[in-house]
């Protein structure tokens, strides 16, 4: 069925509509993602259903705009607006900053809502391991950076071993994947890779993080990055690349991770911004001479293995689990609840669309 067509939409739209009759009235259509692509048949749904009176939270963890040009292709496609705003539509978003795009592309205030992840307390015991045992909790897909991870492997003292918890699957992002595991393996750098998949050695991820005695993230764009929560929640230490966005909210919340680092400079070269063949290039200068590497942190310049290693001396987070009382998930039901009540209140209204350019605009900035 072509979901493009206006009549199309019109029978997708009365067929969720008959299997959701016999809900209790009035109701609440809480969509995850509606704005990411990955299923615009349903995005082609939140105006129909707006347009019926039907209420809607509309929960944004990403954004096709920001820098996914397969999913925004995906959108344009279907030949229909999106972003569709009303009295009865709330956004929820993960940032303030995905908060201030919307915002100034239109969104009114009182329809936006930021509200994080929800995660509870869960410290684990110490590891058992009696060197660092370095994890990057993640699916090594090109956004995360994971050339990167060589670098630290590389600089990182003989005792010093760091592992992936997955691979980044059958994707597009598999051939890069396989050309950092091949310069790692010919490097012979301390590395154990997709751990939880391995077919020799595998441990469940509940074991892989028992067994870690660190938290790293390479990652130079996230859309909440739940890590920078984990580590508290699990206790251990984090360092890895900060984001900004993302640490301006968690600073307004108090928290305050002391090993993270702004830029990586390889011969004054930024490595983290670098394409890949650069990041090749940028690796073979380091493993010829380490001493071209420079960690930056809030404007100050460190040796990277010297930095590296007093990270590492850390094993204890300086933040207790009371740091991420906010992120409770009583605290997010609570939010949900207060905009549940605002939506069954709200007249039927204009409904209007934001423009995706402006929204794109907002995550060149």
């Amino acid at each position: 069925m072509d979901y493009s067509s206006h009549c199309a939409h019109e029978l997708h739209l009365d067929a969720c509509l008959d299997a959701t009759k016999d809900w209790p009235s009035p109701r609440i259509w809480h969509i995850h993602n509606p704005a990411l692509g990955c299923h615009p048949k349903m995005t082609a749904l939140l105006t129909g259903l707006l347009q019926r009176g039907e209420r809607v939270i509309q929960h944004h963890h990403d954004f096709a705009e920001d820098h996914r040009p397969q999913n925004l292709h995906r959108l344009t496609q279907q030949g229909l607006p999106w972003f569709p705003f009303c009295e009865r539509s709330h956004s929820v978003v993960l940032t303030q900053r995905d908060s201030n795009i919307l915002c100034r592309a239109g969104l009114p205030e009182s329809q936006c809502t930021v509200l994080g992840n929800p995660l509870s307390a869960s410290p684990l015991g110490a590891s058992m391991e009696k060197s660092p045992y370095v994890l990057v909790p993640t699916r090594a897909i090109t956004r995360k950076n994971i050339g990167e991870l060589l670098l630290l492997a590389m600089l990182a003292a003989p005792h010093v071993r760091f592992a992936t918890s997955q691979s980044p699957g059958i994707s597009r992002h598999q051939e890069e994947y396989a050309h950092w595991q091949a310069l790692a393996q010919q490097w012979h750098l301390p590395i154990d890779w997709a751990v939880t998949e391995s077919m020799e050695h595998p441990l469940d991820f509940d074991a892989l993080r028992k067994k870690s005695t660190h938290l790293l993230s390479t990652s130079r764009q996230e859309g909440f990055g739940l890590i920078f929560l984990e580590a508290i929640a699990w206790q251990r230490p984090l360092l890895g690349r900060r984001i900004a966005h993302i640490d301006s909210d968690l600073r307004a919340h108090g928290i305050d991770h002391p090993l993270l680092y702004d830029e990586i400079l390889i011969n004054d070269v930024p490595f983290g911004p670098a394409a890949f063949e650069e990041k090749t290039r940028l690796l073979r200068a380091a493993k010829e001479d380490p001493s071209v590497v420079h960690i930056v942190s809030r404007g100050k310049s460190h040796a990277a293995q010297q930095w590296l290693a007093w990270a590492l001396s850390m094993h204890q987070t300086p933040l207790p689990v009371e740091s991420i009382a906010p992120f409770h998930p009583h605290q997010h039901a609570q939010k949900i609840a207060d905009i549940a009540k605002q939506l069954f209140r709200a007249p039927v209204g204009e409904i209007r669309h934001l423009d995706p350019q402006k929204v794109a605009r907002g995550f060149d900035a």
